[in-house]
């Protein structure tokens, strides 16, 4: 199993579910992703959102894609509020994946997230070796 069917399985779905701590408390939400060629995601949400705040505030976050079935993937990464140079190539990818987040371009207070994986485990109960775990990744 290698790091292709990984993507391919991440890029099936538009959302994921995003974890982050504030005051040693975690705080989930669903959220709209994209995925790079590094399993780098980008994630886009309102300044305003305990999301935003608690990333900004501490960056370590999990992500959790798949939530029905046999297969899943659960990552845990470092994120950071993505320059434009990190958005110049990202926006469309990002769009053409989650269309519905194109609305929320132009809104005062939209940020992006850059999320660099430094673990993460896929399972596929159906396959003959069902886990493919990667640590140390960034």
């Amino acid at each position: 199993m290698d790091i292709d069917i990984v993507k391919q399985f991440m890029n099936q779905f538009q959302t994921c579910v995003l974890s982050t701590v504030r005051d040693n408390k975690p705080q989930s939400a669903t959220v709209g992703f994209s995925v790079d060629d590094e399993l780098n995601i980008l994630v886009a949400t309102q300044l305003s959102t305990r999301k935003a705040s608690n990333i900004l505030s501490n960056p370590f976050v999990s992500i959790v894609i798949g939530f029905e079935g046999n297969k899943t993937v659960q990552i845990e990464g470092k994120a950071t509020q993505a320059t434009a140079d990190e958005l110049a190539d990202r926006l469309e990818i990002h769009y053409e994946k989650v269309p519905g987040a194109k609305k929320f371009a132009s809104y005062e207070g939209q940020a992006y997230f850059l999320i660099r994986p430094s673990w993460l485990r896929y399972t596929d109960y159906t396959a003959p070796e069902p886990v493919l775990e990667m640590e140390n990744l960034q």
